[in-house]
């Protein structure tokens, strides 16, 4: 695993570098809607996520495309879930992020069988920290599940599932939009 990590951190600090400025993009975002009706709300959210996730999928599109070559020389196996592991780690904060909202949740809600402060302490830095490092999903969030902590395990599978697509279909050399052809710049005639 650490091995893993080690040969491809180049490519999982990119995508960490992506969602940090896709959360700066959130940011925006949700100061400009958070007080507007719900409709425009959800309109920028998705705008974000779209953004982020159109990102993240030409990373690992290239990713792909890259490994394509050395597949095809014999240098590396193919391995067409290598996307997935790479999101996976690039997701690592996103994970630690919801298991301890969780946790905080848990044991800090007043009326449950636990009620320490600590745990409250906890769901509200933790909360914080989603608002900031996961703020594309901020209008979602706030529209459909303010108060549930399981929507900030949800909001991890999008990346992955667009990351194992973007990898997979870099591997295949195949495009999402390969059914739009590409212009050719007209050469100059002499």
């Amino acid at each position: 695993m650490i091995r893993f990590f080690k040969d491809h951190s180049k490519i999982i600090c990119r995508l960490l570098l992506y969602q940090f400025g896709a959360a700066f993009l959130g940011i925006t975002v949700s100061f400009v809607t958070a007080q507007s009706n719900t409709a425009v709300d959800l309109i920028g959210s998705i705008f974000a996520i779209t953004f982020y996730l159109v990102l993240i999928y030409m990373v690992m599109w290239e990713e792909g495309a890259k490994e394509r070559i050395k597949i095809d020389g014999g240098r590396a196996p193919y391995k067409p879930l290598k996307g997935l592991s790479l999101s996976l780690f690039a997701n690592i904060p996103n994970v630690i992020i919801a298991v301890m909202i969780l946790v905080g949740f848990i044991f800090g809600k007043k009326d449950g069988p636990f009620a320490f402060s600590w745990g409250t302490s906890i769901y509200a830095v933790f909360r914080m920290i989603a608002l900031v490092w996961e703020s594309m999903f901020n209008g979602i969030v706030r529209l459909y599940s303010p108060r549930n902590p399981s929507i900030f395990f949800l909001i991890i599978f999008p990346a992955l599932g667009v990351c194992t697509l973007g990898y997979f279909l870099g591997l295949r050399n195949r495009r999402i939009l390969g059914f739009i052809p590409a212009r050719r710049s007209k050469k100059p005639e002499k």
